[in-house]
């Protein structure tokens, strides 16, 4: 017997921070860029880069900032300018962050949950499944591989897609909706930052679906918020239990 869906026909993931722990991910990309940047500029300029970069480097925390909010070009576009307040032209700073800040992360993978498992249920609930990251395709491909969650993705958008607009813009909802012949009204954003949640909003999706496995709090995502769930395991008791046909967005 099928689980009811609710009307719920699409769930749009977010990556990192969504189905995998953002912290354990990007600190070490962080503290690698870091070090490869004092080396080459010779300047201590890490605190001004994990300020640009939104992390703690005391607490190995990421909080919003660019790592978590920008594709791989605008990390690298704000880190330029960073270093750019510390007497370097532009054209030395971009030249310094091509060879300094890479393109993959070499921190550890870590999933939220058994995702196989989470998946296996929302297909037997006649959902659709998507992911869209600011992640390169390259990492992401790899990391989905290693999770052996490829077969129940319907589709996948990366921020170095040729055409991408980046959240917040609605145009990757928009687009994956199109590609899947779903309606907006029956989908759902789930990720951890403004940038995610405000896409799903912006969209005019079912609702945002908060997750605190990431680099967002109760405070800092609630305007774009409709449901906070601790992790994505809890998604099917949400559709099931908590949403009905007729939720609108409040």
């Amino acid at each position: 017997m099928t689980t009811p869906n609710n009307g719920v026909k699409l769930i749009i993931f977010d990556k990192d921070g969504t189905l995998l722990d953002f912290h354990k991910m990007w600190m070490p990309y962080a503290t690698t860029t870091v070090r490869l940047l004092e080396a080459a500029t010779n300047l201590r300029v890490g605190p001004a880069i994990y300020k640009t970069l939104g992390v703690d480097p005391v607490a190995g925390k990421v909080s919003m900032g660019a790592l978590a909010e920008k594709t791989l070009t605008g990390i690298r576009e704000d880190i330029s300018l960073t270093l750019q307040t510390f007497g370097l032209l532009p054209v030395e700073a971009d030249a310094i962050v091509q060879g300094c800040v890479p393109e993959a992360s070499p921190g550890e993978m870590s999933p939220v949950c058994d995702m196989p498992a989470l998946f296996t249920t929302l297909k037997s609930m006649g959902i659709k499944i998507a992911v869209c990251t600011a992640d390169s395709r390259a990492a992401t491909m790899d990391q989905m591989n290693k999770m052996n969650v490829i077969p129940f993705l319907d589709d996948i958008i990366c921020g170095n897609d040729v055409g991408i607009v980046p959240k917040p813009s609605p145009h990757c909802a928009i687009q994956i909706c199109k590609r899947l012949g779903v309606e907006l009204k029956e989908t759902l954003m789930v990720g951890d930052t403004i940038a995610d949640l405000k896409m799903g909003k912006i969209a005019g999706l079912r609702a945002s679906v908060a997750v605190m496995t990431g680099v967002g709090t109760r405070d800092t995502l609630a305007q774009y918020s409709d449901y906070f769930l601790e992790d994505i395991s809890e998604l099917p008791h949400l559709i099931t239990k908590t949403m009905t046909e007729d939720t609108k967005r409040g």
